[in-house]
């Protein structure tokens, strides 16, 4: 069951630009440098729930390819006595513009239960395409070029540029797109605004939240009609607190358990 890396993916899929922000005019107001937060990743089968690992974000500052930029970089990892079942061991991290977030350039590195798999984008904004390279275990290189959308994002972009919009007329029902590139493929999919509530966070406290559900693939993982739901703070951070989604067999869960160095007052928590 490849829970951690299953969490760790769709903790980014929720944050993605509406139709109405497809000009991507987005300044960062909501996070900085030095903020860290870590998610504790959970599944359950027969309603017993058990952390299997964790995924960690950090933002620094730093150069790319010549030019000042943002440092997005997360990890994902099993803990040691899940490791024999299903060991993950998986990097992503992205450098963006610091004011716009345009990603510049982004670095995947995964070990998932023996399988593995390199991919490095490099944008090209100018002619609307992304340089692909990709590696898996033992096999070569290979190269692609692909069309890029305007205000396509890799996985990492993506939450910290959705952190940016402004929620707070956001009715019931409203749809919003996702485009990201991952792998050498653009995904679209859909995901919709369901309302504000209080949601207790194990060992961190209640909060107001934004609560978003996010249209499921059906496959190997997924059942047909499934979703996964998406509680974020309502406040000036904007932080997803809580992920959880059903899966074939059993449910998988991902909730916040620290955050340091935030931009703002966690004005969202009540508890």
């Amino acid at each position: 069951m490849r829970t951690v890396c299953i969490l760790l993916l769709f903790l980014f899929l929720p944050s993605v630009y509406s139709q109405a922000q497809r000009n991507c005019e987005v300044t960062n107001t909501s996070f900085r440098v030095g903020e860290e937060i870590t998610y504790v990743l959970s599944y359950t089968w027969f309603f017993i729930w058990t952390d299997v690992g964790e995924a960690k974000f950090n933002v620094k500052s730093e150069k790319k390819l010549g030019v000042d930029a943002l440092h997005l970089h997360a990890v994902g990892y099993s803990y040691p006595f899940y490791d024999w079942f299903f060991k993950v061991r998986d990097l992503y991290e992205s450098w963006v513009d610091p004011v716009s977030l345009k990603p510049i350039y982004f670095n995947r590195n995964i070990y998932e239960g023996g399988f593995t798999k390199e991919n490095e984008y490099k944008f090209d904004w100018p002619n609307l395409l992304v340089d692909v390279r990709e590696k898996r275990r033992d096999e070569p290189n290979q190269f692609e070029k692909i069309k890029l959308e305007p205000c396509t994002y890799d996985v990492v972009t993506a939450i910290y540029a959705t952190r940016n919009l402004n929620f707070r007329n956001a009715e019931y029902g409203t749809t919003y797109p996702v485009s990201i590139v991952l792998d050498r493929e653009l995904y679209h999919a859909n995901y919709t605004f369901v309302g504000r509530e209080k949601k207790t966070v194990k060992g961190m406290g209640k909060f107001k939240t934004m609560k978003f559900r996010v249209n499921l693939i059906a496959g190997d993982v997924f059942k047909e009609g499934q979703y996964l739901y998406v509680w974020v703070s309502d406040d000036e951070n904007r932080i997803p607190l809580l992920v959880e989604s059903p899966i074939i067999v059993g449910t998988v869960r991902a909730r916040v358990a620290s955050m340091r160095g935030l931009r703002h007052k966690l004005s969202s928590r009540i508890e």
